[in-house]
């Protein structure tokens, strides 16, 4: 994560995608055009960075996601156990919403199967780098020390089994934040409150759910690598 400082000019771009797709706006229908002139510089002075406008939205969804997931990391690296550190990962994503959500969608596109999506892989693949996302929760799992250690496939599949349930949670998180966006337009009763408290403790619940489960998928690798060496 994090391998490359970009100029001030390639921030520039990187922001003004992520901020035309905050505001509504469709990746695979922006033109260079708009994506300069949200970032305050012209055309010609960008394609002296970027080889077309493919480029300057993956690089800027690897850059995006790769500077939140290190960020994330920093902070993970400070908790104990397991449990611990999904648990903050959660507990982030639930503090700043909007940008979680933002996010995940921008991660999500690293792995359609589109033009955008192709591109980035490809540059995964030149650059010798992984899917941010997954590269944090490996790390996580390697901290783990595993006895014996993790082959590359035991490891793979225990950060996409964990990512695959933190992104579910993410959109159920999403979700809930919409309808309670919702609850503040119009009067609220004692039902809806009600409603509201009711959606919390679920969501509490299903936070808990994530952790014990990504946990309990760690433990059965850890009891079948035991049953292996005896």
């Amino acid at each position: 994560m994090n391998k490359e400082t970009p100029t001030v000019k390639e921030k520039a771009i990187y922001q003004a995608v992520v901020d035309l797709f905050m505001e509504g706006a469709d990746l695979s229908g922006l033109t260079v055009s708009e994506i300069t002139a949200k970032a305050g510089i012209g055309k010609g002075t960008a394609y002296g960075y970027f080889s077309d406008k493919e480029d300057m939205i993956a690089r800027s969804i690897c850059y995006n996601v790769d500077q939140y997931c290190h960020w994330i990391y920093q902070g993970i690296t400070e908790q104990k156990t397991l449990y611990e550190k999904i648990d903050f990962l959660l507990g982030k994503m639930e503090k700043e919403i909007s940008k979680a959500d933002c996010l995940m969608r921008l991660a999500n596109t690293m792995s359609m199967d589109s033009v955008i999506g192709k591109r980035i892989r490809q540059q995964e693949v030149e650059n010798n780098s992984k899917n941010p996302p997954l590269e944090l929760l490996e790390a996580v799992f390697e901290a783990e020390h595993f006895t014996p250690p993790l082959s590359e496939e035991m490891l793979q599949f225990l950060a996409r089994n964990a990512l695959s349930r933190i992104f579910c949670y993410g959109m159920m998180l999403s979700n809930n934040s919409v309808r309670a966006q919702r609850m503040t337009a119009v009067q609220k009763t004692a039902a809806v409150q009600k409603m509201a408290a009711a959606q919390e403790a679920e969501m509490q619940a299903m936070h808990r759910l994530v952790c014990m489960g990504i946990c309990s998928d760690a433990d059965a690798v850890r009891q079948w690598l035991s049953s292996e060496r005896g």
